[in-house]
């Protein structure tokens, strides 16, 4: 059975969003898989124990992010990561607040009596 074309998700539209300059996408072209790349690579090191592996791995790894970054500075936008941090550092700190009791307050019994 075929289905009409869905829409895409509030994800993909919100990436869409934040990527409109096409040197961004091209440098996310580049950065993505270099990011995984140097994550999958590290596995290998602990196994080896080989120190070119690490520095080709954490070369790709900030290399990618490197890449990310700076398309994101050329569309103005926040990345990803850095919004994520701060929204769970923001719940975090909501969190808190709700667990915290609430302060109590002096009462002053001029302020009872009505002599305030």
């Amino acid at each position: 059975m075929l289905y009409p074309p869905q829409s895409p998700s509030p994800l993909v539209n919100d990436w869409i969003e934040r990527h409109r300059d096409p040197r961004s996408f091209v440098l996310h072209l580049f950065g993505i898989p270099g990011t995984i790349l140097g994550v999958l690579l590290m596995p290998i090191y602990l196994l080896l124990l080989s120190i070119p592996v690490f520095a080709f791995a954490l070369v790709l790894f900030l290399g990618g992010f490197g890449l990310q970054f700076l398309g994101h500075a050329l569309d103005g936008t926040e990345p990803g990561e850095i919004r994520g941090l701060r929204m769970w550092w923001a719940r975090r700190r909501e969190a808190r607040a709700q667990a915290r009791p609430p302060r109590m307050s002096m009462a002053y019994p001029e302020a009872e009596r009505g002599r305030a």
